[in-house]
C-alpha cells in the first residue's frame, strides 16, 4: 500500500543511494515501461515510462553537470 498517491506518483519509501549500489533494469515492452532495480537483492524497484525516464535522465545529467562545475 502506497504511503502517498498524488499527481501521478505512488510513493512507498525514501531511498538514499551510496556509491557502487548494484543496479539493473528490465524492459516491459508490453506496457512500454522500464523497471529499474537497485540493491544487492533488487529490493528497491522503480517502474517508469519512456517519457518519464527520459525526463529523469535529463534532470540527472543537469545535476551531474552542476556537481562537476562546483
Amino acid at each position: 500500500m502506497a504511503l502517498l498517491h498524488y499527481s501521478g506518483m505512488s510513493i512507498d519509501s525514501f531511498v538514499e543511494m551510496e556509491d557502487e549500489v548494484p543496479m539493473r533494469y528490465e524492459i516491459d515492452r508490453h506496457n512500454d515501461l522500464v523497471v529499474l532495480y537497485c540493491g544487492r537483492n533488487s529490493e528497491y524497484v522503480l517502474s517508469i515510462g519512456r517519457e518519464s525516464l527520459a525526463a529523469l535522465i535529463s534532470l540527472g545529467t543537469k545535476a551531474i553537470a552542476e556537481l562537476t562545475a562546483a
